[in-house]
């Protein structure tokens, strides 16, 4: 078996640690663009649709009076409790409660601050988008509850608990890095929560269909800009230690190899002293 010889020809053969790892990064990068970029098309047809009463919005009337039509009292609660966890105030203290929790308990900081600052995009992007299309909500003979004045389009509920518990599936997802059931029932925890938020505002009259579809895509594409912003911070905090690792590696190296040069040198200087005869 033939070895691999040392000195000048070891660099040529040296693996590039962290290649991997990169690639991998990138790869996600990647499909997070391409996500963010899907949704971002999907939320324009559906304003384009909403604007000209047209395409899924049509279907909005429809789609109220069927959730009309299967109420029952059982279902009536089921849907106010599932809207409860899902409102603004809900969430807003869920997580405080989890950031405080990824600050102190985890010392993980960085993603304390994606995890806060993540859920204000998502409710800086549910007022702008709110505002811009400025929907009207579904007549108030329908609302089973307090009648809400305010812009329909998106569903805040909605947007606030898909941004919400689709972090948390993450972090549980990181967690159970390793175990892949474990992973997937996480993320389909998330799917199921957020579509009973967006399920009981259609059934408690306070939206339309299109409004929730909104706040599903729109709460996706926050999601997938976050966790792209969050690779990019990662990969550059990686190339900073391996910069840094390298930089103080290469000290003692060069350290060392002065002092083998300045040695002999030194030593034939007091070897020159040595030999010169006594006055």
């Amino acid at each position: 078996m033939s070895t691999v010889p040392s000195g000048p020809a070891g660099p040529a053969t040296r693996r590039t640690p962290g290649l991997p790892s990169t690639l991998t990064g990138r790869a996600r990068g990647l499909a997070a663009a391409a996500v963010a970029a899907a949704a971002a098309v999907t939320v324009a047809g559906l304003v384009d649709g909403v604007g000209e009463r047209g395409d899924l919005s049509s279907y909005d009337p429809t789609v109220t009076a069927d959730a009309v039509r299967v109420r029952t009292p059982v279902l009536t609660v089921l849907a106010e409790v599932v809207t409860m966890v899902g409102s603004e105030v809900a969430v807003g203290i869920l997580t405080a409660a989890v950031v405080l929790w990824v600050a102190v308990r985890r010392r993980d900081r960085l993603r304390a601050l994606h995890f806060g600052a993540t859920m204000a995009v998502s409710a800086a992007v549910t007022l702008g988008v709110k505002h811009l299309v400025a929907r009207g909500r579904p007549p108030a003979a329908v609302v089973l509850g307090p009648v809400d004045t305010g812009y329909s389009f998106p569903s805040g509920h909605t947007l606030f608990s898909t941004v919400f518990f689709g972090l948390v599936a993450f972090l549980v997802a990181d967690r159970l890095a390793g175990r892949r059931g474990a992973r997937t029932i996480a993320f389909v925890g998330w799917a199921a929560a957020s579509v009973a938020v967006g399920a009981s505002r259609i059934y408690l009259g306070y939206h339309w269909f299109t409004d929730v579809l909104a706040g599903w895509v729109l709460g996706v594409l926050v999601l997938a800009v976050a966790f792209a912003a969050l690779g990019l911070l990662r990969h550059r905090g990686h190339e900073r230690g391996a910069e840094n690792a390298h930089a103080g590696a290469a000290m003692p190296r060069l350290g060392g190899g002065r002092g083998a040069e300045l040695q002999p040198v030194a030593e034939r200087v007091e070897g020159v002293d040595d030999a010169r005869p006594a006055r």
